[in-house]
């Protein structure tokens, strides 16, 4: 009888153990997912005062096919409004069948793409409700991506199955790097990936410096590179 009760008491005492360091770890998750967050919205409040330029190369089976320069500032309705610079390059003339069958090829492709770029703006910019639902659902751990780092991992974020990660520099309060792995219709035959690189400006703010969208079921890749920064006139 005696033995019965000290194993009980064992038990609760290592339910307890569990127990504060399950709750130990939900409260280290939810102070870096607050800072990760309020770096974020900071920045996303800071870009709002400049305009840059977007250069955007997309390819098909590895050559590229369509290249653009966009002057690039965020709007009153707080979504980017993007400017065509220069010239786009003449289109070669054809007729009959092949012209049919080309339009036919780009319409479903353009479609395609429109799709995987609305998929995208689920991830990006990273919205601070999506990711604490993501949190509240139980869906978000945290890692280590270097000395003074840290790695956000969210899971079922936007769809279920998907990943969402945040490499961010804990002494600067900046984020480094975001991948995102989804699809559209299908997990396995329609994934589409999107690789994301951050720098700073000078006075600290952080920003999109470079995208790479990948759709491997149509063989596209669509990289973007965003340069030249400059504040608004006051």
């Amino acid at each position: 009888m005696k033995s019965t009760r000290l194993i009980l008491s064992a038990l609760c005492v290592l339910v307890g153990a569990s127990s504060a360091s399950a709750q130990a770890m939900k409260q280290e998750i939810q102070q870096k997912l607050t800072t990760v967050k309020e770096s974020v919205a900071k920045n996303q409040a800071a870009l709002h005062q400049y305009t840059w330029t977007e250069h955007t190369d997309i390819s098909l089976k590895g050559e590229v096919k369509k290249t653009t320069d966009n002057l690039c500032r965020y709007g009153a309705d707080g979504k980017v409004a993007k400017t065509l610079i220069g010239t786009p390059a003449p289109k070669k003339e054809m007729r009959g069948l092949k012209k049919k069958m080309v339009d036919k090829k780009v319409g479903e492709l353009t479609d395609y793409m429109e799709r995987a770029a609305a998929l995208i703006h689920r991830y990006m910019p990273p919205s601070p409700d999506s990711m604490q639902a993501a949190f509240q659902a139980g869906n978000v751990s945290v890692g280590q991506a270097g000395p003074g780092k840290i790695q956000l991992q969210f899971r079922n974020y936007a769809k279920p199955g998907d990943a969402l990660t945040f490499n961010f520099d804990n002494a600067s309060k900046a984020l480094e790097s975001i991948s995102v792995n989804s699809y559209l219709d299908d997990p396995k035959d329609d994934v589409v990936t999107l690789a994301v690189v951050f720098q700073s400006l000078p006075d600290r703010t952080n920003y999109v410096a470079s995208t790479t969208l990948n759709a491997a079921a149509k063989q596209v890749v669509v990289k973007t590179s965003n340069t030249n920064y400059q504040k608004l006139a006051k």
